[in-house]
């Protein structure tokens, strides 16, 4: 089985193959700006390596926010389009939960307007609802995890960064997850939308 991984929902671009349940490569460099630009060559580049066609994909894995919301349409729009001219599986993962994999730790991604999206996960389960929180009131929403790593862009909110092996996360999430069974519902987790909500109610 040939599975394709990709993540352009925040800082990262990534791609990652992976067959008959061992990686044969992967993709991960900064450049949240230029995803759009540089997804496709990557990913071609990255077939043509291992003589593979995007029609030999079996599965294709990717992160459905929060994030970004253009960098997340990025894999999503890849997807979707596959998921048209093939028979390809299709599976998404939280991007937060990418981040966390199954440690023991509060995941965050720089929301921007000085907010960031957060979630609290053990053992690949998320703890409580992924939310949009003010970096003020982050340390307050740390009380209740005192003994929990914090990762993703934890610079953001005043800890030291800590590396974190996305593919190899997401691809061992996505082995408890179920393939969707229709894809053009898909749409982009954006919880700012929620945010938005509220305030008009």
């Amino acid at each position: 089985m040939l599975r394709l991984i990709m993540d352009t929902s925040n800082q990262y671009l990534l791609i990652a193959l992976y067959e008959d349940d061992q990686c044969l490569e992967v993709i991960q460099e900064m450049g949240s700006k230029r995803q759009s630009e540089n997804a496709i060559p990557a990913l071609s580049s990255l077939l043509d390596k291992y003589h593979k066609e995007l029609l030999d994909v079996d599965e294709m894995i990717i992160t459905l926010g929060p994030g970004s919301y253009t960098g997340v349409r990025v894999a999503m729009t890849i997807a979707k389009t596959l998921s048209v001219i093939s028979n390809v599986r299709i599976k998404v993962v939280s991007s937060l939960a990418a981040y966390a994999g199954f440690d023991k730790c509060v995941s965050v991604i720089d929301a921007r307007s000085q907010k960031v999206f957060v979630c609290a996960y053990e053992n690949g389960e998320p703890l409580i609802n992924e939310q949009l929180i003010l970096i003020s009131d982050f340390d307050k929403f740390m009380d209740d995890y005192k003994d929990f790593k914090v990762v993703g862009q934890s610079e953001v909110v005043g800890y030291q960064h800590v590396d974190v092996d996305l593919a190899n996360n997401i691809y061992h999430l996505s082995l408890n997850i179920a393939s969707l069974d229709n894809v053009d519902v898909l749409v982009p987790r954006y919880l700012k939308d929620v945010e938005a909500k509220k305030i008009c109610l």
